[in-house]
């Protein structure tokens, strides 16, 4: 995926892979943390800061928010991105830790996905991205492959794994997609109708 806008969230994070910085970058509250450590100096930094270990340097625009706000620290970091006209966003750190949390990014996603805007996250060992009407290749690693219905149902066609399906209706009450593998070079998930969630975890 092209990427025009990395975002920095506060979800556990060992360390940064630098390889997945790309474009204009926001640390959003602890992910001011993360990019620092990492000797990453983000272009701007959001949130109300109440999680941040660090102090913010004064050569770096920063947004403050109060912490009696409705939007997540990471919702105002994709909304700034928005506004900015980016396109395509990548949110490192943001899965893991609170439940909480990660089910709050998984809804970002959906809304942003609704709004045109291609995005995808990572934790420490996945990637999530989010599939709406679309077909999508995904390379070969070691490791699985989940695809999961996130609206009442979607019908998914998966080929190049190790369980294969075509036209298959999922419903957001059943797990029927988890960990699957891909067996070629690339699987390809065809989504027709509703939204899908698309797990890769290495382990």
């Amino acid at each position: 995926m092209t990427v025009d806008c990395t975002i920095i969230c506060g979800a556990p994070c060992a360390a940064l892979d630098k390889n997945l910085i790309s474009g204009f970058v926001i640390a959003a509250d602890k992910g001011l943390d993360y990019a620092l450590k990492a000797g990453i100096v983000p272009h701007l930094c959001v949130g109300d800061f109440d999680s941040a270990g660090c102090t913010v340097p004064e050569n770096i625009d920063c947004i403050r928010a109060v912490p009696e706000k409705d939007d997540t620290d990471a919702i105002l970091a994709a909304n700034i991105a928005v506004e900015r006209g980016f396109k395509q966003l990548r949110f490192l750190c943001a899965l893991g830790g609170r439940l909480g949390h990660t089910l709050a990014n998984i809804q970002m996603l959906y809304g942003l996905k609704k709004r045109g805007i291609d995005a995808e996250m990572y934790g420490e060992h996945e990637r999530v991205e989010l599939m709406l009407n679309e077909t999508k290749k995904f390379a070969r690693f070691n490791g699985y492959l989940s695809v999961f219905a996130y609206e009442n149902t979607a019908e998914i066609t998966e080929r190049g794994v190790k369980y294969q399906t075509e036209n298959r209706v999922f419903t957001s009450d059943y797990p029927l997609g988890v960990s699957n593998e891909i067996t070629e070079e690339f699987a390809e998930i065809t989504v027709k109708g509703c939204a899908v969630i698309v797990e890769e975890y290495g382990g």
